[in-house]
Order: C-alpha cells, then sequence, then structure tokens
C-alpha cells in the first residue's frame, strides 16, 4: 500500500487523518449496514428455505406412504373376494369334514378345481402372490405359487396327502381360530418361515381370511404378498434433495425385526427380495427412540452426514407394528445456495472496500490541499504579507472551502483597508472584479457540488444491483438444480407386469397409456396369443378385418381387452366350433365384433356378466374378472363394449373405439 499511495504520506499528517476519517465514516456509514443486512438476510432466507424444504420432504413421503397404503388397501381387498369365490367356497363343506376327522370322497376333485381357480387367477396376475388353502390344524391343502400347482406328496396320520409339511404349532391354529370372520387378518405364516423353508421368506406379513361353514371355523385362505408393486412404487418415487429413500420396521415389542430394513435401494434390500434373516441398516439406531408423537419430522445428529426426514405409517390395520419411510438427506445440499450467496456477498465487500479505499484516497487530497493552503496564507498574513489571498481554485470547488476563502480575503481587504484608501479606484475595481467572480462562482456552486454526490450515489447504486444481479444468478441455479434433481422417468414394463396394472387401473381407474399404433398387425400379435387356446378345443376363429388404418391408444391395456373377450367365447363354444372376428370402420369409429357359438346369455344373469368376480364357467376355470376389466379399459378408451345374444344363436360381443384422438 505504500508504493501504490505514496501521495497519501506526502499530504502531512492533516492528510492521514482526512484519510482515515473518511474512511471510517464512510465504511461505518454504508459499507458496515449493507454487509450485516445482507448476511442477515442470507441466513434468515436459509432458516426460512429449510422449513419449507422439511415441509416438502415431508409432503413427498406423506405422498409415498399414501401410495404404498393403497397397494395393501387393493391386496386386502383382493383377498376377501377370492375367499368368497365359488370355487372356495366349494371346498367349505369338505374342509368341515376334514376337521370332524372324515375324509371327503370328492376331495381330489374339489381340489383340482381349486388348482385350476388359482392357476387361472395367477395367469392373469403372474408372480405378484403365493395361494394357500389351509384345513383347521394349520395344513396346506391347496397351494398354487408362479401359476404352478404343488402337488399333495406329504402323508399324515389322518390319511390326507399335503402339499407341505403338517405344521406341528399349537399356537397358529389357536391363531387360526381367533381370526375375526370376513376380516383380512396379517400373520407370519410358520409355513415360510421354519428353518427348513427360509428361502421363501420375506419382510412382508401374510394376508390371511377365516373360513366358516354353517358358524364353524373350517379352515383358512392364506395369501403371501411378494412385494413386487410395492418395490415399483418406490423406484419411481420423487427424491428430493438427493435424499437416499428406505423403510425401516417400528416394532418395539419384536427385538427380533426392530429396526430392520424392510427396503433400502443402497442397500440393495428389496421388498420381494428373498431373506436368510433380518437386514438392519448400517450405523446405530438409537434415532428410532426419537421419534415425534406427530408421527413425522426431521431427526438432525452433528454426528451423522445426513438429517433424517420420516414419516410413520400403518401397513396392517389389524397390528401394532409400523413403517417409517424416511429420507436421508445431506444438509449441505439445501444450503449450497446460501453458501455461495454469503461467498459472494464477501466478495463484494471485498470489491466495495477497495473502492471506499480509492474515494478516500482522492477525497483526502483534495480536502488537505485547500487547508494547507488557507494556512499558508494564514501565516503569511501574521508575518505582514498583506496580499496574501486565496483563490477559487485552491478551494477545489467545496463550498465551506469558499466561504473560508471569502471569509480570509475580507480579513484581508477589511485589515489592510488603510492602503487601499492611496488608491481607491484601483481598489474599488478589483473589488468590483472580485464581486463579479464570485457572483459566478456562486452560479456554479449548484453545477459543481453534485459531482462528487453524484459519485456517492452512483457507487451506491452499482454496489445495489450487483447483489441484486447476484442474487437472480444464484437463485436461477439453484431452480436448475431443483429441476435436475426429479426424476421422472417411467419404464415400460412386460406384457405380464402390464396385466397386472391393468387390474390395479381396474381398482384404481388409472388412466391409459396412449400411442398410435397399426391396427392390423396389432390383431395378428392379439390372436397369436390365443392361438394355443383356440387350437385345444379344434376352434377355428374366421377373420374379416376391413381396416387397415392406425389406432391410438394403450395398446397392451387394448389387447388385454380382445385377449379376455376371445377366451371367453373359446370357453362358451364347443370343440370344433368357428368363431367370427369382424373388424368395421367408418370416418369416426372401428367396430370389432366376435360372435360365438356357445349358448348364449340368460336373461337372469345379463345384469350381472360386467360385475367382478362373477363368471359362468365351471368352478375353477375363471375368475369372474376378464369382462370387468375389460369394460373398464375400453371406457377409459371413451370407447363401448356391449355383449348379447346373436339373433343366429350364441352370443355377440362389440367393442366401438373412436379413430379421432383420445388423449
Amino acid at each position: 500500500m505504500l508504493l501504490q499511495f505514496p501521495l497519501l504520506f506526502d499530504a502531512g499528517d492533516c492528510s492521514l487523518r482526512l484519510r482515515t476519517n473518511i474512511f471510517l465514516r464512510v465504511f461505518l456509514a454504508t459499507l458496515a449496514p449493507l454487509i450485516i443486512l445482507a448476511m442477515g438476510a442470507s441466513y434468515y432466507s436459509e432458516a426460512r428455505y429449510t422449513r419449507d424444504a422439511q415441509r416438502e420432504v415431508i409432503t413427498s413421503l406423506h405422498n409415498i406412504a399414501a401410495s404404498l397404503q393403497q397397494s395393501l388397501r387393493n391386496h386386502r381387498s383382493l383377498s376377501l373376494g377370492m375367499a368368497r369365490a365359488p370355487a372356495v367356497q366349494a371346498l367349505l363343506p369338505a374342509l368341515q369334514k376334514i376337521k370332524h376327522g372324515k375324509i371327503p370322497a370328492n376331495l381330489a376333485s374339489l381340489r383340482e378345481q381349486l388348482n385350476r381357480y388359482f392357476e387361472g387367477f395367477q395367469t392373469i396376475l403372474p408372480g405378484a402372490f403365493y395361494l394357500r388353502l389351509l384345513d383347521t390344524q394349520g395344513n396346506t391343502l391347496v397351494k398354487v405359487s408362479h401359476n404352478k400347482r404343488s402337488r399333495a406328496i406329504y402323508d399324515s396320520l389322518s390319511g390326507i396327502h399335503y402339499v407341505e409339511e403338517e405344521i406341528q404349532s399349537d399356537s397358529f391354529v389357536a391363531d387360526i381360530q381367533s381370526l375375526p370372520a370376513d376380516e383380512v387378518s396379517s400373520i407370519a405364516l410358520p409355513h415360510d418361515r421354519s428353518p427348513e423353508h427360509l428361502q421363501n421368506s420375506f419382510s412382508l406379513l401374510d394376508y390371511i381370511v377365516p373360513l366358516n361353514y354353517r358358524h364353524e371355523r373350517v379352515g383358512a385362505l392364506a395369501i403371501t404378498i411378494i412385494g413386487g408393486r410395492l418395490d415399483r412404487i418406490m423406484d419411481h418415487a420423487l427424491h428430493l434433495y438427493d435424499g437416499d429413500l428406505s423403510i425401516i420396521e417400528n416394532n418395539p415389542g419384536v427385538a427380533q425385526t426392530h429396526g430392520q430394513v424392510i427396503y433400502d435401494k443402497q442397500q440393495e434390500v428389496y421388498f420381494s427380495q428373498i431373506r436368510l434373516h433380518p437386514v438392519f441398516p448400517k450405523g446405530t439406531l438409537h434415532w428410532l427412540d426419537n421419534l415425534s408423537e406427530q408421527g413425522e419430522g426431521r431427526l438432525t445428529d452433528p454426528s451423522r452426514p445426513r438429517d433424517i426426514y420420516y414419516v410413520e405409517m400403518s401397513p396392517y390395520p389389524d397390528r401394532l407394528q409400523n413403517w417409517i419411510l424416511r429420507s436421508q438427506i445431506n444438509p449441505e445440499i439445501i444450503a449450497a445456495p446460501f453458501d455461495r450467496i454469503r461467498m459472494a456477498i464477501w466478495l463484494l465487500a471485498a470489491s466495495a472496500l477497495f473502492i471506499a479505499l480509492l474515494v478516500t484516497l482522492f477525497t483526502a487530497q483534495k480536502l488537505s490541499r485547500p487547508i494547507q493552503s488557507l494556512a499558508a496564507h494564514l501565516k503569511s498574513f501574521a508575518d505582514g504579507d498583506s496580499r496574501s489571498h486565496l483563490t477559487e481554485r485552491q478551494a477545489q470547488n467545496i463550498d465551506e472551502f469558499k466561504e473560508l476563502t471569502r471569509s480570509f480575503n475580507y480579513l484581508v481587504d477589511t485589515l489592510a483597508s488603510t492602503q487601499r484608501d492611496r488608491d481607491h479606484a484601483r481598489l474599488m475595481a478589483l473589488q468590483n472584479n472580485k464581486l463579479a467572480s464570485i457572483g459566478k462562482m456562486a452560479a456554479g456552486i449548484g453545477h459543481e457540488i453534485n459531482n462528487p454526490l453524484n459519485n456517492i450515489l452512483s457507487y451506491s447504486k452499482l454496489i445495489r444491483r450487483s447483489l441484486e444481479d447476484g442474487r437472480d444468478r444464484i437463485d436461477a441455479a439453484h431452480r436448475q438444480q431443483l429441476l435436475n434433481d426429479i426424476d421422472d422417468i417411467r419404464s415400460e414394463t412386460l406384457r405380464a407386469s402390464e396385466i397386472i396394472k391393468g387390474l390395479l387401473n381396474f381398482a384404481r381407474q388409472l388412466p391409459p397409456q396412449y400411442s398410435s399404433f397399426k391396427f392390423a398387425p396389432w390383431l395378428h400379435k392379439t390372436l397369436s396369443l390365443v392361438k394355443q387356446a383356440a387350437e385345444d378345443k379344434h376352434i377355428h376363429i374366421k377373420i374379416d378385418n376391413a381396416y387397415r388404418g392406425t389406432l391410438r391408444g394403450d395398446e397392451l391395456q387394448l389387447q388385454q381387452a380382445l385377449i379376455n373377450l376371445l377366451l371367453n367365447a373359446i370357453a362358451a363354444s364347443p370343440a370344433n366350433a368357428c368363431i367370427k372376428l369382424k373388424v368395421t370402420s367408418d370416418t369416426k369409429q372401428i367396430s370389432i365384433e366376435i360372435i360365438d357359438q356357445g349358448p348364449g346369455i340368460n336373461d337372469d344373469i345379463r345384469d350381472k356378466i360386467f360385475d367382478p368376480f362373477f363368471s359362468t364357467k365351471a368352478e375353477g376355470e375363471g375368475c369372474g374378472l376378464g369382462l370387468s376389466i375389460s369394460l373398464g379399459i375400453i371406457e377409459r378408451h371413451q370407447g363401448i363394449l356391449s355383449l348379447h345374444n346373436n339373433p343366429a344363436g350364441g352370443a355377440k360381443a362389440r367393442i366401438r373405439l373412436p379413430l379421432q384422438s383420445t388423449t
């Protein structure tokens, strides 16, 4: 600083004191309040932003929990509906006889019917469940998993062959007897959790529906949920602020599973994952003891690099067992924009200090020169130089110094009045010139004084504009960062998964995924999927397709609807029959007709054919969901599905879909 600003010290002690005083006053009056205000505003904004971020994360977790709860409710409703299915109800008398030590003569045929029903059900929902029918002792009479039935190969003292080893658990038998009737309960089936069956152990509890016959408990229907749907919900959930989502079991009453990980993608733990033993999160579980009574909030721990945002949910209405849906977020991600803002504030403050120092140097020099000049003239006048006068140039165009100049000159003129008397004319002329100069000088004061004031105002505006521009750039970067965190990608699943979605869409009324596709190849592909079912009954499908254009809609949903109608026609028609499929169109819609050679539709069931779980097929051959699902798909495509008797015999199903865009 000494080398760069030598004039700072050449001006003498007066200049040094002026520089220091001016700098301190400028800093304390302008820069210091601005820095304090800006830093305080940044910390206040960060605190508000952190609270808003917490509310946003908690809301997102509530939405995820609602999706999980809805999926679990659908599973429970499905379990209760299956327990009321005719194929299950037909076995109740046999289960009563087994309970009383008798072996029904038609047990094998009833088992066969139920196996076919379970297999047909899993054809629509492949890989989603393990289905079991249990007697009152908890032993398995029927089991279907992955669309395959289990053979009854295990002998028993009662003479009944079971498909799994007998369960020697009095507590489980008591649990079956104590279950509330006509309700879905949650229970851990010992069939999959015994030491020899650890390879089939899942994190979800099993659903069980007790079966009563003539006011007597005769067995139960058990459904094991694999959990693939829940995995997809979590995989597609929004990860705000790069948070790591996981689900932890909160069950203090059961130490073996309290705190176990239900889902954690970082640890590669999933709902559908087969486990040999419970998986617990890395680190301690003391944070579970600090959960709030409100069931949501944020937990911070200085020893942990991430904050925990959590929401508590109850997956099983009949059990005191909760899940903690949590998102672990690094607080530095939320604070990063404000750290950059504060860094920018300090950089701007340093720049402002440098500019203030330059202004101080210039101002100190400008003020010190007229003061030193006035002091020199006073000394000269005191030494007897009555001609010592100050000029306007020496006042540096500063009003106060101009006033001092006038006062000094007036003093000099007054004290030298005796000398001016000797040349009165000359002195009067000189005085008139001085007065004229003073008048011109006074006229220019209003203009000249604005120069230093405008400089100070310009610097203040520049600092404020820089702060505001910096804040906007930071906000824009933050918005871009938020946009980059959103991950809204949904991948297309396999046809089997789409069939699962079709059933869930029926329950939840999800909209189709629209796309345009060529109709003729789509129809050919759909017919190839039912070709084997037709050949098994030596049924010929006669096609009359007059439409070669395109169709807009959800290709897989529409395919599922047409397959359901074709399978119904094949099932209703006798062997060696002919099914007609006719496609016509006009400018507004396309019509697909399927005519079978079956017995047609009875008038007494006409109003029930589209009801869920209603079926005219033999027991065990249909679940009664095909027409319901098809109706929902067609209506969501703004189409019409009708089913009535054909005048020439059989039944006629007609699909009418609009050709214009349905989006």
